[in-house]
């Protein structure tokens, strides 16, 4: 009798390989192996095993996400580019490969701003599966994994960053050394003594490691629209993985681009060609066509008188001072010429041309003006304001051009007063 009853509680008894029962939690490292084997106990010492393997499979888990913001001063088009960093750390139980996508949910003061970056990094994962220390924790050796030293151990390797929690207390040490035990078929993952745990947060059975990884993202702040106002561009990342709910974040607030407005400096000047007098404000030379050298008239900023049929010449120029940090871009210069008082714009100019014209280079030039596309200036006298010019680098007949930091412009024209 008592034989039998020997023989019946050896085929009951299962003995785990792998995790002893006390070891057997909910919370289980994936690829780990459950090995159960029942003997049977024979003949007054004869033995029969026979055992299965059990499993444990990736549970999917939302990953612990975070994105960075970032502040810096608008240079220029997609100049410079803020950096964004999204931080995910594995809650799973086991390796998995997850994908961040960024995208822009929002933006002020800006035109077609950007984000790239973005990858599929992997985490690895596991679950303590033994008492550790502070300089060291115990997980289950993976099915199939290698059991060299520093071998991987379910995605987590030498110099990975792990996370646990214990007590309320979050540790984030770098993975110095993985070392395998045969005899209880576990791995220890070792880091440095600088990132010690105290006595009392020692990892016991069933705590939750990940690894944690950053993605940089590149923000770019597109076109300012308003020089002189900040732009804002907000980045969402989505992080996934196959199988596993999504996660989100969001920056908060947005990145931020300041800008300063150019130093800019424009004047109009006036001189009575036909009788010249003394007018007010500012006394100006300019090197204008028939109005250099000895006897050339100062224009001035106000003050100047005239009488009818005399000749009032005009002198107009826009610089983008050195204390600038821009290219003022699109450049024009409008007038609206008095018609009710003076006649249209006379050509007193080389090749009978309206408008005397200093580029960015302080190269002279003439031109017609007239109809709007057909030069780079035109003239249409019902029009308010009736003289426009296409001034700046690359400027021509239907687009106006750019005047560089340091660079200046000069239009000149002459009317007759009725």
């Amino acid at each position: 009798m008592k034989t039998a009853m020997k023989t019946l509680l050896a085929l009951l008894v299962a003995v785990p390989l792998v995790m002893s029962a006390k070891a057997s939690f909910a919370n289980t490292a994936a690829n780990t192996a459950i090995v159960n084997k029942a003997v049977l106990t024979y003949n007054g010492g004869l033995t029969a095993e026979s055992s299965v393997i059990v499993k444990v499979d990736l549970v999917p888990a939302l990953p612990n996400v975070t994105i960075t913001r970032g502040d810096a001063v608008y240079q220029g088009v997609d100049t410079p580019v803020i950096t964004d960093t999204v931080t995910i750390t594995s809650s799973a139980n086991g390796p998995a490969t997850y994908t961040v996508t960024p995208s822009i949910t929002g933006s002020s003061n800006s035109t077609a701003p950007s984000v790239s970056g973005g990858s599929s990094p992997i985490l690895g994962a596991t679950v303590t599966a033994g008492t550790g220390a502070t300089t060291f924790i115990v997980v289950p050796a993976p099915i199939g994994g290698a059991t060299a030293a520093d071998s991987e151990v379910n995605g987590i390797a030498v110099n990975d960053v792990i996370v646990f929690t214990i007590n309320g207390h979050t540790y984030t040490p770098k993975v110095t050394a993985t070392s395998y035990n045969v005899a209880s078929n576990t791995f220890q993952i070792n880091w440095a003594n600088v990132e010690a745990v105290p006595a009392a947060d020692v990892l016991d059975a069933g705590v939750q490691i990940g690894e944690r990884q950053q993605v940089n993202l590149s923000v770019k702040p597109g076109t300012v629209n308003t020089l002189g106002s900040e732009l804002t561009v907000t980045v969402k990342a989505d992080v996934t993985a196959p199988n596993f709910p999504p996660a989100a974040a969001t920056t908060a607030p947005a990145n931020k681009w300041t800008s300063t407005p150019p130093t800019i400096t424009f004047q109009k000047y006036s001189r009575n060609v036909t009788v010249p007098v003394a007018g007010t404000g500012i006394a100006h030379s300019a090197p204008i066509e028939g109005n250099t050298g000895a006897g050339a008239q100062p224009y001035y900023t106000g003050g100047v008188t005239g009488k009818t049929d005399d000749i009032i010449e005009y002198v107009i120029e826009a610089s983008n001072s050195g204390a600038s940090t821009f290219d003022l871009t699109l450049c024009a210069i409008s007038d609206t010429v008095p018609t009710t008082y003076v006649s249209d714009l006379l050509t007193p100019y080389t090749g009978s041309r309206h408008i005397f014209y200093i580029d960015t280079n302080g190269t002279p030039t003439t031109i017609a003006a007239g109809a709007v596309g057909a030069s780079p200036a035109s003239y249409v006298a019902a029009n308010s304001p009736n003289l426009i010019v296409n001034v700046g680098q690359n400027a021509n007949n239907t687009t106006p051009g750019t005047i560089p930091i340091g660079k200046s412009v000069t239009i000149a024209y002459q009317v007759k007063i009725k």
